[in-house]
């Protein structure tokens, strides 16, 4: 079979297409420009496409049978997965899997869940099959925080006391990868962790991880927006994960336990003492670069 993963050097579709070549595919990764080819996992053959530009998508798609669709997040995201998904249809392929968002609507508030909205109508009216995955709150977003824990182990995010039904990113991808080839077609899956914890919980599972004292702190939803911009972020990205972390984490939205990583890989999810135990050598190079 041969798939078409786009962004395949991304945190989630570069996983993605690992799974696809182990299971024998022939895949094909999307890449923005030639200086990207080398961070394509081993295996995977380089399509040189901008994902604004619909002729180079329509060329990356010629011969294709499934598609992957993961764009990165930026606000031309839904004209964007809009060229992949007209290229598609223009193919004639026989099956598109989207990762999108819970929540997504017209009227969404963060921007990131409208755009996916809009690619999720346009594919839905493309006459495509398809199917969306939904997944929770990845447990490798903590990563870009480890360095936000300060001397004294204070951790301050703003996402409040709600448990959060965060989900391990290889269980995200291996789903992904069996809803490429699984019958009959499931047109929307949720994938979550098996368990809600809190990010208390989450924090003291870290520490005993990795033997660091991390006390989490619900922070100030304003002054997390302001660390995020310093950072580099995009504002409209680090709005929208203001809002996410501050309005939708917090108010419980994220805390339902789906089944569907075990109905698509016949097993438990991982779950976070795993993560915590892979990452504790980051958590702890933090520390030691604080002194």
């Amino acid at each position: 079979m041969k798939v078409l993963v786009i962004g395949a050097t991304g945190t989630i579709a570069s996983r993605v297409a690992q799974e696809l070549l182990e299971q024998g595919d022939d895949v094909r990764g999307t890449v923005r420009d030639a200086s990207r080819v080398t961070a394509l996992p081993v295996g995977v053959k380089p399509a040189i496409a901008d994902l604004d530009d619909a002729s180079a998508v329509n060329k990356a798609m010629e011969g294709i049978d499934r598609v992957v669709l993961i764009a990165a997040n930026s606000p031309r995201q839904a004209e964007q997965e809009g060229n992949v998904i007209e290229a598609a249809r223009r193919s004639g392929v026989e099956r598109l899997v989207k990762l999108s968002v819970g929540g997504a609507s017209p009227d969404a508030g963060l921007a990131l869940a409208r755009a996916h909205w809009a690619a999720e109508k346009q594919l839905q009216e493309s006459g495509v099959p398809f199917t969306i995955v939904r997944p929770g709150f990845f447990m490798q977003n903590l990563l870009q925080y480890a360095s936000w824990i300060e001397a004294d182990g204070a951790w301050r995010l703003p996402m409040g006391e709600s448990p959060i039904a965060m989900v391990h990113a290889n269980d995200v991808a291996q789903v992904i990868a069996s809803v490429v080839r699984s019958e009959p077609l499931a047109e929307d899956v949720t994938v979550t962790g098996g368990a809600s914890l809190t990010m208390a919980q989450a924090a003291t599972a870290i520490s005993l991880a990795s033997g660091r004292q991390i006390r989490y702190i619900d922070g100030d939803p304003d002054a997390y927006f302001a660390q995020m911009v310093a950072a580099g972020n995009d504002e409209q990205y680090a709005r929208d994960m203001t809002i996410l972390y501050d309005q939708v984490i917090r108010a419980g939205y994220a805390g339902a336990v789906s089944s569907d990583v075990q109905k698509f890989l016949h097993r438990d999810p991982l779950d976070f003492a795993h993560f915590a135990a892979e990452s504790a050598a980051i958590f702890r190079a933090e520390a030691l670069i604080r002194g």
